[in-house]
């Protein structure tokens, strides 16, 4: 979309497609220094209990549908991955670059994403979440997030709403993209950081730059999941 007369070009588009928070939230440190280029849109999903990847990329598709060809930057966060890539294949006529960020094509720890399908129905109670913020907290900690990084998650989770959060799980459990891999034709950047406990970011992301073609590599081998939230990471100096 081009202005007329004095005006000038309006920015493209960073789509910024939240994990299982759902939010779009924990791209807070990166929005700043993105919008002095782009405009950008961290992305909440709608708020519903049934869906899947399709209903997914279909939100995001309408939600984009006036940007201009090839002008937008689409990152994918963990769970987000999958749904960015999706994205990539169903409108690759949008896409300029594609970012891809501690995520998978396919998550091959099978029994541990079974596990915990099984028991996200127990998050409502208060000592569960409780117990697992504990946890979360020390691994962000161990992963050198600071303080304000940690309240920013803390402040993300507690907006979350958790038959959504059990139902992306679920997805994370069935999805399989790995033989569309080479199907996708944008630039493609992919960042994996070296302590994630989350995902096995550092071998997924090889395999997925074995897999897409021209894609672009970037280990942190010191980082963890939290990539976003770490001091000294910015996707601005990437794209």
């Amino acid at each position: 979309m081009i202005g007329t007369g004095d005006s000038a070009p309006m920015k493209p588009l960073a789509l910024l497609i939240p994990g299982l928070d759902g939010t779009g939230r924990l791209y807070c440190r990166q929005v700043p220094a993105l919008s002095e280029r782009y405009r950008v849109l961290p992305w909440e999903f709608r708020r519903r209990t049934r869906f899947d990847f399709e209903d997914l990329v279909a939100e995001l598709g309408e939600g984009t549908a006036d940007e201009q060809p090839g002008s937008m930057v689409v990152a994918g966060e963990s769970f987000g991955g999958p749904v960015a890539i999706s994205f990539a294949l169903a409108f690759p006529e949008r896409v300029r670059s594609l970012l891809l960020i501690n995520t998978f094509a396919v998550y091959r720890r099978r029994v541990r994403i079974r596990l915990a399908c099984r028991l996200s129905g127990l998050l409502p109670w208060p000592g569960i979440r409780q117990a697992k913020d504990i946890i979360a907290g020390a691994l962000l900690a161990l992963e050198g997030v600071p303080r304000e990084g940690r309240a920013a998650y803390f402040d993300t989770i507690r907006r979350i709403d958790l038959r959504a959060y059990r139902r992306r799980l679920e997805l994370v459990r069935d999805v399989d993209l790995t033989s569309r891999l080479q199907e996708i034709g944008v630039p493609t950047l992919i960042f994996a950081a070296g302590r994630d406990k989350v995902v096995p970011s550092a071998a997924e992301a090889r395999f997925m730059a074995s897999r897409i073609p021209g894609s672009v590599l970037h280990e942190f081998p010191r980082a963890g999941h939290a990539l976003l939230l770490t001091p000294g990471f910015s996707l601005a100096s990437y794209v």
